[in-house]
């Protein structure tokens, strides 16, 4: 049952493996053909591969329960070993402390016996281990498998699509460049003609360039030049 179990399942892995190879090789070649016939046969291929991947995670319980009858019965092979051995080496000593004679027949074939019901148990233990190890290396394929199905079909992991969400979510710094013209108009001149806020120091206006002596002004509030001539 075991062998026809597994057969079954590295034919359903197999399956996968051909379904993922053929997505692949699609994507490679989605630039020759349109976007109908791309997706048409993408659709058909990722339907393909879920069906294969239901049946594998199906068998995956018969597996399951096939593993702990074999590690059951390895138990009790175990246990029926050790006794074995241990009566093999019970008859050994026996046998030096001189309870048998060497020409007892009987003695003989007890132990013959003995001897060859524990070997014939630890080949039975061998092949159920080895059984057993191959179940759970296709356990383990299928978990590969079925865990790997996104990537499998092509599709970007969710671990991906998280970081492409996170990353533009980040705010840039914000840099304050309306302090400036302020901080000038603060401190600065203001242009008698126009009203923009030159920075100090400043002879002439950067908008208009009238002059920025507040000097000049002054010439325009001062009629007294007349009256100083008159007298």
């Amino acid at each position: 049952m075991a062998e026809v179990l597994e057969e079954k399942i590295q034919a359903l892995l197999a399956r996968r493996t051909e379904l993922s190879d053929r997505l692949g090789n699609l994507e490679k070649l989605k630039a020759e053909t349109s976007d109908r016939v791309y997706k048409r046969i993408r659709q058909d291929y990722d339907d393909q591969l879920s069906a294969v991947l239901g049946e594998i995670s199906q068998e995956r319980g018969t597996l399951e329960s096939k593993v702990r009858s074999l590690k059951e019965e390895i138990e009790k092979k175990e246990k029926r070993h050790q006794e074995e051995s241990d009566r093999v080496d019970e008859l050994h000593i026996r046998a030096k402390l001189k309870e048998f004679d060497a020409n007892d027949h009987g003695f003989k074939g007890e132990m013959d016996e003995a001897r060859e019901m524990r070997d014939s148990t630890a080949a039975e233990l061998e092949r159920l281990r080895s059984e057993m190890g191959d179940l759970n290396k296709v356990l383990r394929d299928v978990d590969e498998a079925t865990t790997g199905r996104k990537a499998a079909a092509g599709k970007p992991a969710a671990k991906d699509k998280k970081e492409e969400k996170a990353a533009p979510a980040e705010e840039p710094e914000e840099i304050e460049l309306e302090d400036e013209p302020a901080e000038a108009a603060s401190t600065g001149t203001k242009c008698p003609s126009c009203g923009h806020a030159n920075p100090p120091q400043k002879l002439f206006c950067e908008s208009c360039g009238s002059s920025l002596d507040e000097e000049e002004t002054l010439d325009e509030d001062f009629d007294l030049v007349d009256d100083d001539l008159d007298l």
